[in-house]
């Protein structure tokens, strides 16, 4: 979020007591090859004056003697060399002396493990923004590898949720072991006719596409006693570092994240954006690896390949769904899920980065 700092500055300040209501300042990180990043940001109103980057693996402490880069505001880009090199480097941009934000890149490159990222960076309506380094969304973790165990530890996780059914626990039994795992088997009513319906031709693509919103909106009307257990964990600060996953990492804790993501009052379109970043984040080519004698029958390929995928479509409607029948979003979210106005207001604490007024 956006902060003011004191100054002088004490080697070691922790960013989250210091927060300042304007100017708006977006900031967005990406790797672009082995230890470097592009850091760009934007500022409403234009400002003037320099901004400096510091750089931790921790997203909660920053040595703010040392940048490692600085830059004119207006340029609205940097690239920078990450010195943490062996973990995950977050980024804190101070403007004009005056106002922080914290940044780091979304996605975390991992050996074995698919579609592992950050829930931090998103803003709500009163530019408040989701802290980084508390809340990750992953496919399963059943296939985490040595050095993505390593990842982990470093991550400091301390809770895992896994979305997965029994029997999916079973055949990928858990290899990474987090101080604490919880079990919340969502019910996902997707029929295994599916496959066989689409190889035989009887399904097309349009039908997969409107058979995936029905298989999205029966998450959230099944599933409101495991989406209460899932917000009583994220209401205990002590609980996190926190990763869900499924499978994938796209349809169960897609809507889960979807779902918390609502209840901290971020705008829809980063809703939408954090649900379709699966696709960019899948190699769903490597799924379909025994299509290969459907090879002269692309009809067969493009449906199938449009069931692994995630549409705009399957979170779009399914949340309009369940807002026209109950009223609002927010009504569903306390009548079905007790997540209350003060316990919303208890998850923003913990959640957000807090500001001063």
């Amino acid at each position: 979020m956006l902060r003011k700092l004191a100054f002088p500055i004490l080697p070691f300040l922790l960013l989250s007591s210091c927060v300042q209501e304007k100017p708006d300042i977006r900031v967005v990180c990406e790797a672009t090859q082995s230890g470097y990043y592009m850091i760009k940001w934007e500022t409403f109103p234009p400002m003037e004056g320099s901004v400096n980057i510091y750089e931790s693996f921790s997203p909660d402490t920053f040595n703010l003697y040392s940048p490692i880069a600085e830059a004119e505001i207006h340029t609205g880009y940097k690239n920078v060399y990450a010195m943490h090199s062996l973990n995950r480097s977050y980024f804190c941009l101070v403007f004009d002396k005056k106002y922080s934000v914290i940044t780091a890149e979304r996605y975390i490159p991992m050996q074995g493990l698919r579609n592992f990222r950050d829930l931090g960076g998103y803003y709500n309506s009163k530019n408040e923004q989701t802290q980084w380094g508390k809340l990750y969304r992953s496919g399963s973790l059943a296939e985490a590898t040595l050095l993505d165990m390593k990842m982990l530890d470093n991550l400091g996780i301390k809770t895992i949720i896994d979305f997965r059914t029994n029997n999916e626990k079973f055949m990928q039994p858990y290899k990474y072991l987090a101080p604490q795992i919880i079990n919340i088997p969502l019910r996902l009513s997707r029929p295994n006719i599916f496959f066989d319906k689409i190889l035989s031709g009887e399904m097309k693509k349009g039908d997969v596409l409107i058979a995936l919103q029905d298989v999205m909106a029966s998450l959230l009307y099944d599933n409101p006693d495991y989406f209460i257990d899932m917000f009583d964990i994220l209401l205990d600060k002590n609980n996190y570092p926190i990763v869900m996953n499924c499978s994938m990492g796209k349809e169960r804790t897609g809507i889960a994240s979807a779902l918390i993501l609502t209840a901290l009052g971020i705008d829809w379109d980063q809703i939408v954006y954090d649900y379709l970043l699966s696709n960019d984040l899948i190699d769903y080519n490597s799924m379909l690896y025994n299509m290969e004698m459907y090879e002269d029958e692309p009809d067969i390929q493009e449906t199938m390949t449009t069931m692994l995928r995630a549409h705009r479509e399957d979170i779009t409607w399914s949340f309009e769904k369940i807002a026209k029948e109950y009223g609002s979003i927010d009504k569903y979210l306390e009548q079905e899920l007790e997540l209350t106005p003060q316990k919303r207001e208890k998850l923003k604490e913990i959640m957000l980065y807090q500001r001063i007024n």
